[in-house]
């Protein structure tokens, strides 16, 4: 396996889950339901105390994280196979996505304080 082989394949891992990402803020735009393990740990789904509240709240930062993951991990995936772009944009996609990945980890632990029973 050669670096592209394995750059290609962390940038598959982040498509795909913007792909579960999308399904999770599927569920809980039109659905309401919480994707526990995405959200909020097993278990903490009952204990929602206002769930159009958390909704309200939580569904655009996580539709804008499966954005970037989308946008990361397909410029990746294409200066990896099929034409390279200039490095700063590979790394400026690359650190958007972990930079909006902390802010919106730091957005769900403010989002279990304010809407879910301890």
């Amino acid at each position: 396996m050669n670096t592209n082989s394995i750059f290609g394949l962390m940038d598959i891992l982040i498509i795909g889950a913007g792909l579960y990402i999308v399904y999770a803020w599927y569920l809980l735009k039109f659905r309401g339901e919480i994707k526990e393990g995405v959200l909020v740990p097993q278990g903490w789904a009952s204990r929602c105390k206002d769930i159009d509240g958390y909704r309200n709240f939580i569904s655009n930062k996580l539709l804008a994280l499966a954005v970037v993951a989308f946008l990361s991990g397909g410029v990746c995936l294409y200066s990896d196979y099929v034409k390279p772009v200039p490095a700063s944009i590979y790394l400026g996609v690359t650190a958007l996505f972990f930079i909006v990945l902390i802010w919106f980890i730091t957005q769900t632990k403010k989002a279990q304080t304010l809407f879910f029973y301890s």
